[in-house]
This record gives structure tokens, sequence and C-alpha cells, in this order.
């Protein structure tokens, strides 16, 4: 087993467990280059997500004493920090520990708990668990719980340790950091990610004035770009003609409901005036959603 040691509060000079996701491509919050950019160029603290943090950091020792009370385990170190002994680059923080499991603790918001399955079982968001075996393969112990606050219940989870899984995800953090974050060289991006034009404005804040002339993959990618805004246009028309349709068809009915059980709903909707310049207005809500008995 590792040996605890301070690891510095630097994250660019480790890969930590919740680095492991992006590394793998499984993280819900950035791809591999948002991850290499927070180790080459890191941004400054902008105060996002900060007050989740600081939810959290609050909760932990109410959430540490509830573990206690209503499981009987004894914590015997909180918050330690580990490296591993082969490659000091990859580190971890372990939320708690008794003698022979880690413990990750974390406080989930209600809209997140569909993520989580039954109590007592494996069945956690992926990310977690590329966190927790990350944790076991630099700890060396066998068994991460997880106690997850969500809302006022404690719900409990567990992850075994999987050394085939620890092996793999070490081979690909190892590549990670010889590859791109040593050598300055990003990961492939990916086009399809939700958030590729937020990490491309990271990766190119500005311009230099330079002007380059189109090549044959400039054109080509000219092509889909104008081919599918016009597509995109002409579906819209699609779309606004077949709610004018359905809306035509209810009249003022409040719903349409269809055998599997989704309706189409429409409701008057009032807003006030909130400023002198804007007047009080209404609109007509339509959407389209699994039905529900009024």
């Amino acid at each position: 087993m590792n040996a605890p040691i301070q690891i510095q509060p630097d994250r660019t000079t480790f890969i930590g467990g919740s680095d492991v996701a992006a590394i793998l491509g499984i993280s819900p919050w950035k791809s591999p280059v948002d991850l290499w950019l927070d180790k080459t160029t890191p941004r400054p603290e902008d105060g996002q997500n900060m007050a989740a943090k600081r939810r959290g950091s609050r909760l932990e020792p109410y959430i540490r004493d509830m573990i206690t009370e209503e499981y009987g385990l004894k914590i015997v170190r909180v918050n330690q920090r580990y490296v591993d002994a082969e490659f000091p680059f990859l580190g971890c923080e372990i939320d708690a520990e008794t003698e022979t499991e880690n413990i990750e603790i974390k406080t989930v918001h209600p809209f997140k708990a569909k993520e989580w399955g039954e109590h007592e079982t494996d069945q956690l968001p992926l990310h977690y668990i590329a966190q927790a075996q990350h944790g076991l393969g630099i700890t060396g112990k066998t068994v991460c719980r997880f106690f997850a606050l969500i809302g006022d219940d404690l719900k409990p989870y567990f992850v075994e340790r999987d050394d085939e899984t620890i092996e793999a995800m070490r081979s690909r953090c190892i590549a990670f950091w010889n590859n791109h974050v040593l050598t300055g060289i990003p990961p492939e991006l990916d086009y399809e990610h939700k958030d590729v034009l937020e990490t491309l404005a990271r990766m190119y804040p500005g311009t230099d004035g330079t002007i380059i002339d189109a090549l044959p993959d400039h054109e080509h990618w000219r092509t889909v770009y104008e081919t599918a805004a016009k597509m995109a246009d002409r579906y819209e028309g699609v779309v606004r003609g077949a709610k004018a349709h359905l809306l035509e068809e209810m009249g003022p009915a409040a719903a349409i409901r269809f055998d599997d059980g989704m309706a189409f709903t429409r409701k008057l909707v009032s807003k006030k005036a909130y400023k002198v310049e804007h007047a009080a207005s209404q609109y007509v809500d339509f959407r389209f959603a699994k039905f529900k008995d009024q």
C-alpha cells in the first residue's frame, strides 16, 4: 500500500481521481482536450461551481458523523492525499477511510438522483466508478464505499477493486501524461462533444491578424456547414408546420394524449410587466412530454 504523501495543491502537477473520467471520455463535465488545457494552461478560478464545492465541504463532517452512527464504520483518516509509488504523477485524495476501505462522499442534487441506482449496489455514475478504481489502484485497498446524500437521505454504494480495469485505466492515464501533458500536444478533438466550441475558444482565445487561404478540406467543411444550415432552416419550417396542424386540431383543448403515454399540451401563460418599458405579455406554452393527469 502506498504511504500518504502531501500532494501539491497545484493540480497541473498530477492526474487525480476526478481527472480520470475525462481521459476515458466519460466525464459529464469535460473532454480530454479540456483536461489537457487544465493541466497545461489552466484558467484562473472564476468562482464557477464554488458554491456547490463549499456546500459539499461544509456537509462532509456531518455526513461522516452519519456514516459512523448509522453504519457503524470507524473512520481513521479523512481527506488524505496519496501518490502512486511507481508513477508519482498519479495521485488521489480520499474523502475518508477505515482501516480496510476507501470512502467517497457525494452530495447529489435531486435532479441527478436518477443517475444513482439501488443502494448497497455498484449502480452509481460511471465517472465515479472510474474515480473509485483509480483510488483503489493507488491506495491498494479492495473496496471503495460511496455515501451519497440525496436530499435528506444518505444512500450507501460500493465499488470492488478490479485489477484489470485499474491496469487499463493506468495505461490510459500514463499515456495521456507522457504524450500530451509533457509534450504540450493536445489530444484529438472530439468534434461531436457538446462543449467543443467552448473548448476551441479556450484553445484559441484571440487572433494574430493572419489570413489563410482555403484548402480542399476547408471547402469540404464549408459545404457541410452551409448544407446543414439550410437543412436546419428547412426542418425548422417543417416543425412549425407540424406544430400549427396540432394546435389547430387541439383548438381550445389542453392536451392531445397518445397511447404510449406521451402528449402535446398547451396552456396560456401570462407574464406581468417587470419594467416600465416592458409591457405585460401572454403566450401559448406548447410542448411534447410524458402525459400527467391533471
